[in-house]
């Protein structure tokens, strides 16, 4: 019952992300331009290149094409890499420009790759002393891996069908700014961003079916579930900027419109012997965002700098629609005689979010090499929500009108002071400390129990940050960093509405919810050094090691304080680049981490055990340039991690274990001044113990591109 996924800080995804930008590279189009929020800084347009008959071209269209064969699961690969299987090409790249004028100019670019879901165009008129307009459309596709839970002992893994899922995204923009050289700039941005299709999630049922589970009549949370994405975002904004004097003053405004229309499907085994029930959770909303901020950036001598900010934002979001429904399938209505846990329908509510916040930093440098930034930032939250809706018990009793509210309110102070001194030779030093106090109250109250609940919280947290650059060579550098940091959470719970008291004891409950926690702790040490040595000239290594060591401490009521975690971390890198020959450039890595944490929960029984991200990974790059036309490249990549552990026969099993192989093949040539092309290949191989072998790939890819420049 492996669970693994491959998040955005997992090493996993950064692999695949490299391995396929090396697929195609040779094949990058001659400009890669993203796109920005608004700005007002606006470029001196350059002339075309028919002004100069020997200026190099500054059009170009990029057509390119190619496939994708995938054996094995299809979905996992193209979660990964963000290619599905089949046949892709289009227009790859295009970009034409003209002058208008002394100094105005007209862009247009554009993009449509069928195969890969990735279509935009941009079209942009500039004049640096008038100002510019710009606007334009992009949609792109992701793709997700919807599968569930691998039961090692049945040697089957849990699926609601298609695994293959995807999630449309787009944008319509449109953009204007007025920037007078002498004059305050202005620029004014309308927006319509919307998601719809499907993505899987983390958040799965449980089952009692032997399918999931080794032991009949035991429960395990394997089953999958996915979400189905139906929102829209309006938005507008507007930003002003001017200079007074030494004083640069800014204002901006914004507002957002929501429109979500969601579900979360899954499906559940309740009993050994009662069939498969589908759950669907409907979330209709509509939610208005106002925010609008100024700032100040003074210059008040050559020694001094005084920034300042302050911003209101406002949330409201009204619940329109919404539902929880068992049924023998997905989208039916609500059934009252259908046997099911904690149905509801006709939900409604909202709720209102007001945060203020200033902040201000001062810049000194009281003598020559030393600088030191003090800074204070202030924040106030205050949230309220109320919900009402109908639960629907199974038949003959009737439906039961419900009701929640809360109330948080924050408030976070923030101080920080940085120092770093420059006036040793070869040495640079820098310290900085950070402080942050929160005082806030938090009530809950819910008829259906009933549940109330009032909290007051205080937390205080401080890091402290000690760093040092040494240069005592001029091909040896040398930096390491320590940093402390603690938090300390402590909670007073004014009302609960269950006693924490054990039973037997007189009033107690048994039951520990919603009120408990008296106390979290939090404290990190962590530690790393980097040296860069380069013996040659044409020689580079550059070697990195990386230590952390956190603990969390809990005390609940009516219980002592326990040490709940503990991780430690140790991860080392080495790198190393050579370019034996002026034609020819070698790159390779290694990384090595042993990453564990370690909980309370382990002491009783199997249920849990370590959770260990343990892997070590290699890359290694050629780069060959043939002669002043052709270049090639080369890359291979290795990926390993054994941290499985099979205790399906106690409890939920975590971690994986896997190995990943890729290698990439290219060639550019440029044909003449004005055509080029490109031709790569890539293979990707992933192998999955940990789920059977049925989550194992390989892969092909191959891509050519063709560029004219005019």
């Amino acid at each position: 019952m492996n669970t693994s996924k491959h998040s955005l800080l997992n090493p996993t995804t950064g692999r695949a992300v490299s391995a396929l930008s090396l697929a195609l590279a040779v094949c990058a189009s001659p400009r890669a331009e993203a796109q920005s929020t608004a700005t007002n800084k606006v470029a001196d347009p350059k002339k075309a290149a028919e002004a100069d008959p020997n200026a190099e071209p500054v059009n170009w269209i990029t057509l390119g094409g190619g496939g994708v064969s995938i054996s094995g699961d299809k979905a996992r690969f193209q979660e990964r890499y963000g290619k599905q299987q089949g046949g892709l090409g289009g227009l790859k790249d295009f970009h034409y420009e003209m002058m208008v004028g002394q100094k105005g100019m007209i862009e247009l670019d554009g993009k449509a790759m069928y195969g890969d879901e990735d279509y935009s165009v941009k079209l942009k008129w500039v004049d640096p002393e008038v100002g510019f307009v710009r606007g334009g459309f992009r949609q792109f596709t992701t793709w997700y891996a919807g599968g569930g839970a691998y039961n090692p002992s049945t040697g089957l893994a849990i699926s609601q069908g298609d695994n293959e899922l995807s999630l449309r995204r787009g944008e319509f923009w449109i953009e204007g700014g007025l920037t007078p050289p002498d004059g305050p700039m202005l620029t004014l941005k309308l927006s319509r961003e919307y998601r719809k299709g499907m993505k899987d999630s983390i958040e799965w049922t449980e089952s009692n079916n032997v399918l999931g589970n080794v032991v009949a009549g035991t429960t395990r949370c394997v089953m999958p579930s996915f979400r189905e994405l139906d929102e829209i975002r309006n938005r507008i904004q507007a930003d002003l900027k001017h200079t007074v004097g030494k004083t640069d003053y800014g204002l901006a405004l914004r507002l957002d419109m929501v429109d979500n229309d969601n579900k979360f499907k899954s499906s559940r085994y309740v009993t050994s012997v009662t069939p498969l029930q589908y759950v669907t959770q409907r979330d209709v909303f509509e939610s208005d965002l106002f925010h609008v901020r100024g700032t100040t950036e003074s210059r008040l001598n050559d020694q001094t700098m005084l920034t300042s900010g302050y911003s209101y934002t406002r949330i409201t979001t009204d619940i329109t629609g919404g539902s929880r429904i068992f049924g023998t399938g997905w989208d039916v209505p609500y059934s009252p005689a259908f046997p099911s846990a904690s149905p509801y329908v006709s939900v409604s509510g909202g709720s209102i979010v007001n945060q203020y916040v200033m902040n201000l930093s001062l810049r000194l440098e009281p003598f020559q090499d030393f600088v030191i930034v003090p800074s204070v930032r202030v924040e106030h939250n205050d949230t309220s929500d109320s919900s009402f809706y109908t639960t629907g018990p199974v038949a003959p009793a009737l439906p039961v009108n419900n009701s929640t509210a809360s109330a948080t309110g924050l408030l976070t102070v923030n101080e920080a002071l940085e120092a770093r001194y420059t006036g040793v030779t070869n040495w640079t030093f820098y310290a900085r400390g950070e402080w942050s106090e929160q005082n806030g109250a938090l009530q809950e109250l819910t008829t259906s129990g009933p549940i109330y609940r009032k909290t007051e919280s205080e937390r205080f947290t401080q890091k402290y940050t000690l760093g040092a650059n040494w240069y005592p060579l001029r091909r040896l550098s040398f930096s390491g960093q320590y940093y402390h940091k603690t938090a300390e959470n402590n909670y007073a719970n004014a009302w609960d509405s269950t006693s924490n008291a054990n039973l037997p004891l007189p009033g107690g409950s048994g039951n520990r919810y919603p009120a408990f926690i008296l106390q979290h702790s939090f404290e990190t040490d962590d530690m790393n050094v980097r040296a860069t040595w380069r013996p040659l000239p044409n020689v580079t290594a550059v070697t990195r090691y990386d230590y952390t060591i956190s603990t969390i401490h809990m005390r609940a009521d009516q219980l002592n304080n326990v040490e709940n975690a503990k991780t430690v971390a140790h991860i080392a890198s080495q790198s190393l680049s050579w370019a034996p020959w002026s034609r020819l450039f070698l790159t390779g890595s290694f990384n090595y981490s042993l990453d564990s944490t370690s909980s309370a929960s382990q002491k009783v029984g199997d249920l849990l055990t370590e959770a260990r991200n343990d892997y070590w990974m290699a890359n290694a790059g050629l780069t060959f340039i043939v002669d002043d036309k052709t270049d090639l490249t080369a890359n291979y990549s290795y990926y390993s991690a054994d941290n499985y552990v099979d205790n399906s026969l106690y409890a939920m099993p975590y971690g994986t274990s896997e190995n990943d192989q890729t290698f990439n093949v290219g060639i550019k040539r440029n044909f003449t001044k004005t055509v080029s092309g490109s031709l790569s290949y890539g293979y990707f191989m992933h192998n999955e113990p940990s789920s059977g072998g049925l989550y194992n790939y390989n892969a092909h890819l191959i891509f050519s591109s063709l560029t004219y420049r005019f």
